[in-house]
């Protein structure tokens, strides 16, 4: 029996089924399975985002007479950017950013237009307001313009090292900018809408956000625009009087922890770091360069070993110019005191090695024992803070060492050595802050370079001082300390007839560095000098630190005295007239 043909007809039928089911299967492929992925692509086509740049914070200072003035701030420029599958013609485009933006043009990007689908592609970074109206004007298709802004400095280089820079990417690089990148940053809004072709919004619906940009933090700080220009202009002078390259110089409140100037050279200027060279000017050498700081430390030991009773502003010791300390033998510079007995006012006139050892044995019952070095590791890490960040307002801050007392390079030379400034390393910012507390009565305040912050109605929120310990040193003994430390000046010819009358107290420190080549002391010499100012009843107000890397004095002289106690004298002197400080 035959089977039954089927008929052309019935092919066709059959054919139009199969591609109906076809077609309905991919049909549900696309509207059920990948529902979600189209609807992305959708969205992406249709839905305009635009995200809106908050303004950075700024920095202002106080002047004289309390008025704000700035000392950075922010410049409206703009950012080229082109939708690749908007523009026309590649050519036209590339050749009109490179003509009118110049050096700012990323070159690389203009190939991406041709071959992405990118909707955003930077094409030149921080064009001016004539720029971009020139290419404003030019109506390209797919080229936009964003507002966005770069920094300016009104003081041009003042206090570069600490304000740091603001990269082309917008984040804050070293000092107070990159310190303070999430608040100075804020946060930025959304405008998001659904547009047609032309980007133009169609309606309002769900898909329409709007969240506004919250602004940066404004900042007033605590540096002093004339207290920092004196210290600026007396570094530079000092570092040309004795041919040396680098230097540094902070004042600090000595009541407050505010810090009234910031000195280092050499410098650079913000608004061009990109020229910059060098890498290492960025650093703020007063915060983040350790070194060993000399004699300016014997203030501090001395006054250990008097806060616990070893010894007090009369005792007295016999000066034999050299102690042998284990197998080292250890002498004074200062040879003219050899065979004297004299009394502690006088180890820090004469600045004597000798004499700082002898008030260390004596924190040891008459030996550099462990008791001893125990005693004097605790002062120099637990009350002077020494080994730990101060948390001043500056990025990478460094936090320098101190060997253990019983560790097997905490003997009893290495100890010998720390009491007058070697074998252990300490910032500037570390030395002065502890230098304030041992002088104020003992009260230790933060390291700060902020006053307080500006509100939404232009008002200065002040911040209080913030104090971490007191009794840093008894107050009887830190009474004390001040007065040695104002006479051994008053007696020093460098300052002979220098303060006027004026309650002026401090102490110098020539440290010898390690050779790289012997890893022996002998190389170079850093040269320090540790002072305050007081008002008419002897209150310390203002402490000034400086120090000379390199300095190249006349033989006699240590960098101390002849190289960075002079830039002291000049930067007092200033302070003293400019803050009208009283006799």
């Amino acid at each position: 029996m035959d089977r039954p043909k089927i008929s052309r007809a019935q092919w066709l039928v059959f054919g139009l089924f199969l591609v109906l089911v076809v077609f309905l299967g991919r049909l549900f492929y696309i509207q059920v399975i990948e529902h979600d992925k189209y609807i992305a692509q959708a969205d992406q086509m249709q839905i305009s985002k635009r995200t809106i740049n908050p303004t950075r914070g700024e920095f202002f200072v106080r002047d004289a007479d309390g008025t704000l003035a700035p000392l950075v701030l922010n410049q409206t420029v703009y950012t080229v950017f082109a939708d690749s599958t908007q523009v026309k013609d590649v050519r036209e485009v590339r050749d009109l950013v490179q003509k009118v933006a110049g050096g700012q043009a990323i070159n690389d990007n203009f190939d991406k237009l041709d071959n992405s689908s990118a909707q955003y592609i930077v094409l030149a970074r921080q064009v001016s307001h004539t720029q971009a109206q020139q290419i404003h004007e030019a109506d390209l298709a797919g080229v936009g313009l964003q507002a966005t802004s770069r920094r300016v400095y009104p003081e041009g280089n003042l206090a570069a090292q600490a304000l740091g820079f603001v990269n082309i990417d917008g984040q804050g690089q070293y000092g107070l900018e990159q310190y303070l990148n999430r608040e100075l940053a804020g946060q930025p809004g959304l405008l998001q809408s659904v547009t047609d072709v032309r980007h133009i919004p169609l309606t309002i619906g769900v898909h329409d956000v709007s969240i506004p940009a919250k602004n940066g933090t404004d900042y007033v700080l605590s540096i002093d625009r004339g207290v920092q220009m004196s210290a600026e202009r007396a570094l530079r002078e000092g570092l040309k009087r004795v041919s040396a390259t680098k230097g540094s110089v902070v004042v600090m409140e000595v009541n407050t922890g505010r810090v009234m100037a910031m000195a280092n050279l050499p410098s650079y200027e913000p608004a061009n770091y990109n020229k910059v060279t060098d890498v290492s000017v960025f650093q703020n050498t007063i915060t983040m360069q350790p070194y060993e700081p000399g004699s300016v430390i014997k203030p501090f030991t001395i006054g250990a070993a008097m806060d616990v009773g070893s010894i007090s502003r009369s005792s007295t010791f016999h000066n034999t110019g050299c102690v042998m300390i284990a197998d080292a033998k250890i002498c004074n510079l200062d040879r003219t005191t050899d065979g004297r007995t004299l009394d502690v006012n006088e180890i820090l006139r004469y600045s004597l090695n000798t004499g700082a050892i002898w008030s260390l044995e004596q924190m040891g019952g008459g030996d550099i024992n462990l008791t001893a070095r125990q005693r004097l590791y605790d002062y120099f890490t637990d009350n002077y803070r020494f080994t730990k960040k101060t948390n001043v307002e500056i990025s990478g801050e460094a936090t320098g060492t101190i060997m253990k007392p019983d560790s097997p390079n905490g003997a009893k030379v290495t100890y010998s050595n720390m009491t007058f400034g070697q074998g252990l390393n300490v910032t500037m910012i570390q030395v002065i802050a502890a230098f304030s507390a041992a002088i104020n009565g003992g009260t230790y305040y933060q390291p700060t370079l902020i006053v307080g912050t500006i509100n939404q109605n232009g008002e200065l929120v002040e911040h209080k001082p913030k104090a971490i310990a007191t009794e840093v040193l008894k107050p009887d003994i830190s009474k004390n300390l001040k007065e040695m430390l104002r006479a051994i000046r008053a007696e020093s010819t460098y300052t002979s007839g220098v303060d006027r009358g004026y309650y002026v107290g401090g102490k110098t420190g020539t440290a010898e560095t390690v050779n790289p080549l012997t890893g022996k002391y002998g190389g170079q010499t850093i040269g320090s000098y540790l002072g305050f100012i007081g008002d008419e009843t002897g209150e310390p107000k203002y402490a000034i630190m400086v120090r000379v890397d390199d300095g190249h004095v006349a033989a006699g002289s240590t960098t101390g005295s002849a190289a960075a106690q002079p830039i002291f004298n000049e930067i007092s002197r200033f302070v003293i007239e400019y803050k009208g400080v009283a006799k």
